[in-house]
């Protein structure tokens, strides 16, 4: 725990409460959403109720005192320490949480965005292990529901299909998938609805799986029947963005710079107009982590980094086309964990 020792020290401080169920997760490799870490120095204690004690012992490493306790143990032990300064997550802490911890401190409050962001940032080769693992079901997911794909389906019957296919093979869910048919595609975060498949109708489907905790992120459009001359070559050009910019994620490059040549790829055909978010994401323990391929991110990727690069084209009332892969930033380059293919598929 060293690391943490050293990201107190940054912040000013020598203690702190780490509450956030993602944090927690990363610091011990047990999910768990009711507990709460005191983190004193580079001593770390595990505390939650009596419901999870038996399972966190089990699954936690030794070197971390489990303790039956809420957040006024969390405050008395810390008050033990006698430390001096507690970073708690500005955030995620409620005002009345706030004002509690103020009462049964006797140290100074110092609040912190995101106290574990820039750690959480880099990927351990455990990490890795897991959300490549993840994605192999994605892409099973994938290929297990093409052939389900068929003219009348709605759409919350192809994501409950979507969706099953990942859970039996063992995994959570990253996040409620997204499918969308036709003109509903033009959204990019659509909500699933009752209309049905027709011929002729892309098919935009984005969903991850959750395995040990670590996310997936995909996205593939398909085409059920033949498509139009416009809907053929707006595939082409955002499948031309997508694999030019996995090619350009290295080490070193500038996360905008990446986000910038999307929109150079796709204005050639004018269709940058069409393409309404950023190119890409982190994804660990949370879907969406940092750093963003986004305009405004200066920051350099580097090695251990895992992103997507997910360019689309959104032209309202008539289709939207997204295709996203996910990559893991690697020496000389990057390593795209997504097998699926992404050639327009024609159903």
């Amino acid at each position: 725990m060293g690391k943490m020792d050293d990201i107190l020290r940054e912040y000013g401080t020598d203690a702190a409460i780490i509450s956030c169920p993602s944090d927690t997760l990363y610091l011990t490799g047990y999910d768990n959403p009711d507990c709460t870490i005191a983190a004193a120095g580079d001593e770390l204690v595990y505390f939650t109720d009596q419901r999870y004690i038996e399972e966190a012992r089990a699954a936690i490493d030794q070197d971390i005192d489990v303790r039956n306790g809420g957040m006024s143990d969390v405050c008395a032990h810390l008050n033990d320490c006698k430390v001096k300064a507690v970073a708690f997550d500005a955030d995620k802490t409620t005002y009345s949480d706030y004002l509690a911890l103020q009462k049964a401190l006797c140290a100074k409050l110092v609040p912190v965005r995101g106290l574990l962001t820039e750690a959480r940032e880099i990927k351990s080769s455990e990490e890795l292990r897991k959300i490549a693992n993840a994605q192999e079901i994605t892409d099973a997911a994938f290929a297990e529901i093409l052939p389900l794909v068929r003219e009348g389906i709605t759409e919350f019957e192809l994501a409950a299909k979507l969706e099953y296919a990942m859970m039996s093979k063992g995994a959570k869910l990253a996040f409620d998938s997204i499918v969308a048919f036709g003109a509903h595609g033009s959204s990019p975060h659509a909500h699933r609805s009752d209309a049905r498949l027709k011929k002729g109708d892309f098919v935009t489907m984005d969903f991850g799986a959750r395995v040990d905790g670590y996310c997936s992120d995909m996205t593939r459009t398909v085409a059920l029947g033949e498509v139009s001359d416009m809907q053929r070559n707006a595939y082409a050009r955002v499948l031309a963005a997508n694999i030019e910019c996995v090619g350009a994620v290295r080490p070193g490059a500038i996360c905008s710079d990446i986000d910038a040549l999307a929109r150079k790829i796709l204005a050639q055909d004018g269709l940058d107009r069409y393409f309404v978010h950023s190119l890409g994401h982190g994804v660990g323990i949370d879907i969406h982590e940092e750093p963003t391929l986004s305009r405004r991110c200066g920051k350099p990727l580097a090695v251990g980094n895992v992103v997507t690069v997910e360019p689309g084209v959104y032209v309202e009332g008539m289709f939207g086309i997204r295709i996203e892969d996910m990559v893991v930033v690697s020496d000389g380059g990057c390593i795209d964990l997504t097998r699926s293919d992404k050639n327009l598929i024609t159903l």
